[in-house]
């Protein structure tokens, strides 16, 4: 209790003072009657800030709780010290002179320190609310990118199915199938608000089976990541919008189409994931769209400055994309 502690040291200087000042009887005496006077405003003042009081009528309630406070306390302070007269005389000047210092300094020092833990439990609050509409804000932006991702992709994977239901049923049948498995597996991960590296490496399994049934031998990928990395914290749906925009603009555009591969690896407390491809490249005016756009959005509302997202490449040299994150995840 640091207020009852401050009160304490307080009064006890109060008796150090009016002792050395001469004002009659011994230390002990002041020291008594110092506390007692301490305690009671600390009483009062503590009781009145209690109550449901706002605006001057607490100040008056504290300044009441004073004056309480310091009558109640000589008087108390006299009868513990065989002197009931304190509060009579020349006694009742020095003691009015001393307990009205140390009142306002103390009901001051309470009040001051009341009002600061109340601004820092409504900053907090603040702070609550703010990371709530934050973390609200995200999950709408994962829901706006998911909606971005998947219209074409799955209106261009159910068409295969159709084309293919008479020409290879076999093959229709194999791409439903790693459609649905795609399908649960992207619907589980936009709902959960963390995961690791390896739910979104099967995720993006899962979406580069489908595309291989579609795209056949003008597609390859590989993973290359050490599985002790695979347990690293990681946010859903940021790898995805790279892997699509390598195989849309890079090697479905292709004539030989080409591979991508995805790698990872750890440098200090850092994990750095890439995203190559050898197909297109950027045109002679490179762009981002709206899916780069969005991940670095999210990038910098998850860890602020401490990530990054980096684009390379030359004409016809296929894309890397490199993505560097905190190895602890989002703060």
């Amino acid at each position: 209790m640091p207020i009852l502690v401050a009160t304490l040291i307080f009064s006890f200087l109060i008796a150090v003072f009016l002792t050395a000042l001469g004002t009659g009887g011994y230390f002990w005496q002041n020291l008594v009657v110092s506390q007692c006077i301490g305690l009671g405003i600390y009483a009062c003042s503590q009781l009145t800030w209690r109550l449901p009081w706002v605006g001057a009528w607490r100040g008056l309630g504290i300044a009441a709780g004073v004056v309480l406070g310091l009558v109640g306390g000589s008087a108390l302070g006299g009868l513990l010290i065989g002197y009931p007269g304190l509060l009579q005389g020349s006694k009742l000047v020095t003691t009015l002179v001393a307990g009205a210092m140390f009142g306002a300094i103390g009901s001051g020092f309470v009040w001051l320190r009341q009002r600061n833990a109340l601004l820092e439990g409504q900053l907090q609050a603040r702070e609550l609310a703010r990371l709530e509409a934050e973390k609200q804000s995200l999950a709408a932006q994962l829901r706006m990118l998911q909606a971005q991702i998947e219209p074409h992709f799955l209106f261009n994977s159910l068409a295969n199915v159709a084309a293919l239901i008479d020409a290879d049923p076999k093959l229709a049948s194999r791409l439903l199938d790693a459609l649905i498995v795609y399908l649960r597996s992207s619907l589980a991960r936009t709902r959960a608000e963390g995961g690791t590296l390896a739910d979104e490496v099967a995720l993006l399994t899962a979406y580069l089976d489908v595309l291989k049934i579609r795209m056949g031998e003008r597609l390859a990928y590989a993973f290359e990541i050490a599985p002790e990395l695979l347990a690293h914290a990681f946010p859903p749906m940021l790898l995805q919008p790279l892997v699509e925009n390598a195989i849309r603009h890079g090697l479905e555009p292709k004539v030989a189409g080409g591979r991508v591969t995805v790698s990872a690896r750890r440098q200090g407390d850092r994990l750095q994931i890439s995203v190559n491809d050898d197909g297109l490249g950027f045109a002679e005016t490179p762009g981002e769209g709206i899916g780069v756009a969005n991940i670095r959005a999210r990038l910098a509302a998850l860890y602020g400055p401490t990530a990054s997202l980096e684009l390379s490449s030359g004409v016809g040299a296929g894309v890397t994309a490199t993505m560097s994150v905190p190895v602890g995840g989002p703060a």
